[in-house]
């Protein structure tokens, strides 16, 4: 399920963070509540411990509030990602299937889904440092973690690590910024004659 949520990469070890206190994680909520949505182009490279680049992809990201999440990397390695608050639908072209899962579900195993919700439960799981001009995000028990940059309250760099230490890079560029994004936007059609695993 990790690899669906970060476009099926494969990635690297990296340090453990140090702990967080509360008022940079009430820091970080209050930055991330101030975006509604947000639209962007990224580049998304995966590294190996020496900082080789393994592969590089490229796509379209968009976030809506309170739950709304489309991403969509580019051929040669097509996937589309579609989250509506309930449920989250990964399509992958090259094999002709659909997976379906709850969008709760993944909240842990996807702390890039937190972005979308600065208020919830789900954050109680989390402890946040800051350092560097960079928000640090680790779960207290499955060791994910997630970095994120700002330059002047937009975001511009998101960092995801797994708890066995894939590390995914997401460089994000022409970054708009409350901006109206349609609902329409996320709601995932699937395609005729492909397979559909619901794991919802």
């Amino acid at each position: 399920m990790k690899a669906v949520v970060f476009a099926m990469v494969m990635a690297v070890s990296f340090n453990v963070f140090a702990s967080g206190d509360e008022s940079d994680k009430q820091a970080l909520q209050s930055l991330l509540k101030q975006t509604q949505s947000l639209s962007a182009e990224f580049e998304q490279q995966v590294k190996d411990e020496q900082g080789e680049v393994l592969q590089t992809l490229s796509g379209t990201l968009k976030l809506k509030r309170p739950a709304n999440l489309y991403w969509h990397t580019k051929e040669p390695d097509e996937s589309v990602m579609v989250a509506n608050g309930k449920k989250v639908w990964y399509y992958n072209p090259f094999v002709e299937q659909v997976t379906i899962y709850a969008q709760q579900d993944m909240v842990d195993d996807s702390p890039l889904l937190l972005v979308l919700n600065s208020n919830g439960n789900q954050w109680q799981n989390y402890n946040v440092s800051f350092r560097d001009n960079r928000y640090f995000v680790e779960h207290q028990t499955n060791g994910s973690k997630l970095e994120l940059r700002f330059i002047d309250e937009k975001l511009t760099e998101i960092t995801m690590v797994q708890a066995q230490g894939e590390r995914t890079e997401l460089m994000l560029n022409n970054v708009a910024l409350n901006e109206t994004i349609s609902d329409e936007q996320f709601v995932f059609d699937v395609p005729a004659d492909v397979d559909v695993d619901d794991q919802s």
